[in-house]
């Protein structure tokens, strides 16, 4: 086993977090109109679009999709795919745009389907790249790239230009501009507040289980690919409705697990779950946005953030370096430089 190499203590990755997003939230680089840009044309030309992405870059792609399917009166088809089912997806061409993210832009089949995707095609990514056109990047000069394993600033700077483009696909105002990035800064610290408060301990949690909606699916990703990838516990996601119809045999089949439940605002369903899980388990604990008054993509934007913090949380209790976890070196060598046949 192994630790990460140039990764950086937690406490000191986390302290840059804020830093790095206005990095890269700067408004006078030409990286925050370009992204601006593309939102504003995938938005007004409302043409069916296929969003691609792999592990982390995954969360930036929903956030993405929550976006076009939900802004204005009518919103625009898009799907979230994975490199290797663009090659299965015999409907491809009914897509008339190809939006992929990648932190690298050499993810296992990305390059191939650029190649090969008829329409309009669009690459996301942190560097500068000469080969391909119509690159989109998020990451500029004054980006102090972070070394760490699990996506901060990685996944937050890109999904917070997407933030600030879709709450005014104008061009901002200076005042507008301080206005959006104090605002971030204060979620930032709500959201630190929120998990710090918790009486929860989460060291001998082996399995956490996340009930999701449709709008929480970003956070819920955010949570389940950290636990995933840092090795905190085995999680599984759980749609609110399918709860309902079976899954929730988990829950007493494992009653020691840990729920955590994302919700913008409680519904009817929220409050029969809510109350039939605590009244038979008593492990939930409920992470609510109703102390938010905006729009979906910013309480999603600030559900993203707790789901953040709460992974370090987790980690502490379980005393694991989250920037640098313990690792197999010869599975991950041979898994992540794979690039043959999908």
């Amino acid at each position: 086993m192994m630790k990460h190499v140039y990764t950086e203590p937690t406490e000191i990755n986390f302290s840059k977090l804020e830093e790095r997003i206005m990095q890269i939230n700067d408004p006078y680089l030409g990286n925050y109109n370009d992204i601006r840009e593309l939102l504003y044309k995938l938005i007004t030309e409302k043409k069916p679009t296929l969003i691609m992405a792999t592990g982390g870059s995954k969360v930036i792609a929903y956030y993405l999709q929550l976006i076009l399917e939900r802004i204005g009166t009518s919103g625009i088809i898009s799907e979230v795919i994975e490199p290797r089912d663009y090659y299965y997806k015999a409907n491809r061409e009914m897509f008339s745009n190809l939006v992929v993210i990648s932190a690298s832009g050499n993810t296992n089949g990305v390059k191939e389907a650029l190649l090969d995707f008829p329409g309009n095609k669009y690459l996301i990514t942190e560097k500068r790249k000469d080969d391909i056109n119509q690159v989109i990047f998020w990451g500029n000069d004054l980006y102090d790239k972070e070394k760490s394993l699990i996506s901060l600033a990685t996944t937050l700077g890109p999904i917070s230009l997407l933030l600030d483009s879709v709450d005014s696909l104008n061009k901002l105002s200076s005042m507008e501009i301080i206005k959006t990035n104090d605002k971030i800064k204060e979620l930032l610290s709500r959201s630190r507040d929120k998990v710090y408060n918790l009486n929860d301990n989460y060291k001998d949690a082996s399995l956490i289980q996340i009930m999701s909606g449709y709008e929480t699916k970003t956070s819920a990703n955010v949570l389940e690919s950290n636990l995933t990838e840092v090795g905190l516990a085995a999680p599984v996601i759980h749609d609110k409705g399918s709860f309902c119809h079976g899954r929730n045999n988990l829950l007493f089949q494992y009653p020691n697990s840990k729920m955590i439940y994302l919700t913008h605002g409680l519904k009817e369903l929220d409050k029969v779950l809510i109350d039939s899980i605590n009244s038979e388990y008593g492990n939930i604990t409920i992470f609510d946005t109703d102390d938010l008054q905006d729009n979906i993509f910013w309480k999603e934007y600030y559900l993203i953030l707790q789901m953040i913090f709460l992974s370090k949380k987790i980690a502490e209790d379980k005393n694991i370096d989250i920037t640098q976890p313990d690792y197999n070196p010869n599975i991950v060598k041979r898994l992540y430089l794979f690039k043959g046949e999908m």
